[in-house]
């Protein structure tokens, strides 16, 4: 009697794989496919290999069968000879590297850039698995989400997270993140919040929000405190050049006065020695002296005795 093999109106999320475009389609179709054997726990090998099978095009059915009943008559092998025969041929270090590299898109939403990280994910575990290594956490697929994320508020938010709870998943870590984002509040459309009649207790985009507002606070306020530092450095250079005019002002006065002083010396100085020899008084010159007497004691043009 054969068996009957129930189709479950989920499986409509399986594409059918024609392994005549991208590489990474294998991956996703592996994917998808490993979805459906989770959600169905009880099916059997022969059944897992009849799902898989149903989903492929004629073009991989007649590949499948250059290859022995054996190869393909596994579930898990089946997979491997389709990931060896359509997959991903770079090395696993060069996977590694391009999965750490990849982040949000500037134009990129949220919810598409989880799964193009996601399907890099998978395709650096599927090679591991063709070569019976050690397949990289999921942790490390969490983490990697959490850093690429462009909104800064938000990658906050799941930091702190994170440290709240080390052992919550990359579902939920995503989960979380298209809650809080706005893509997904527009998307949903769920309630239109009444600001005015606001619960007191502060939602989750309200911490968000009020952190960043206190770091917009302490930036202002560094911001005025450097204004206020160049104001009081102005005006201390100001003082300088004004003290600096001052000493100059002063000094230039000084040495007006000891000029003047040496000119009034000299000028005393000539009155002294302008005095006549013939009569003996001062004012003039003895050959400019009207007097016709000499002086008692007094020859010629010879100076007084005093």
């Amino acid at each position: 009697m054969a068996r009957v093999i129930q189709i479950r109106s989920g499986e409509s999320f399986i594409h059918r794989f024609h392994g005549d475009s991208d590489p990474r389609e294998v991956e996703a179709f592996e994917e998808e496919i490993r979805q459906a054997w989770a959600e169905q726990p009880s099916m059997t090998e022969t059944q897992r290999v009849a799902l898989v099978k149903r989903y492929l095009g004629p073009g991989v059915k007649d590949e499948l069968a250059c290859y022995p009943s054996n190869v393909t008559s596994n579930p898990e092998s089946l997979l491997r000879t389709l990931r060896k025969a359509y997959g991903e041929s770079r090395s696993i270090s060069r996977l590694t590297l391009e999965l750490h590299q990849i982040r949000q898109g500037k134009h990129e939403g949220l919810r598409n850039f989880s799964q193009r990280l996601r399907r890099k994910y998978a395709s650096l575990a599927s090679k591991q698995r063709d070569l019976n290594e050690k397949i990289t956490e999921e942790s490390v697929l969490r983490d990697i989400f959490i850093d690429g994320v462009l909104d800064e508020g938000l990658k906050l938010h799941l930091r702190q997270r994170r440290l709240e709870n080390p052992d919550c998943t990359y579902f939920n870590i995503r989960e979380t993140a298209l809650t809080l984002s706005e893509e997904e509040n527009h998307e949903a459309q769920v309630c239109v919040i009444n600001t005015q009649k606001r619960n007191d207790q502060p939602t989750k985009i309200d911490e968000v929000e009020n952190r960043l507002k206190k770091l917009e606070d302490e930036g202002n306020r560094l911001k005025e405190t450097l204004a206020n530092m160049d104001l009081k450095i102005h005006e201390a250079h100001k003082r300088s050049e004004e003290m600096f005019a001052q000493i100059l002002n002063k000094l230039e006065k000084e040495t007006n006065s000891t000029d003047t002083n040496k000119d009034h010396n000299n000028y005393a100085d000539r009155r002294q020695s302008n005095e006549c020899f013939r009569c003996g008084r001062a004012g003039h010159y003895a050959q400019n002296c009207r007097s016709r007497v000499p002086r008692m004691g007094v020859q010629g043009n010879e100076r007084p005795r005093r």
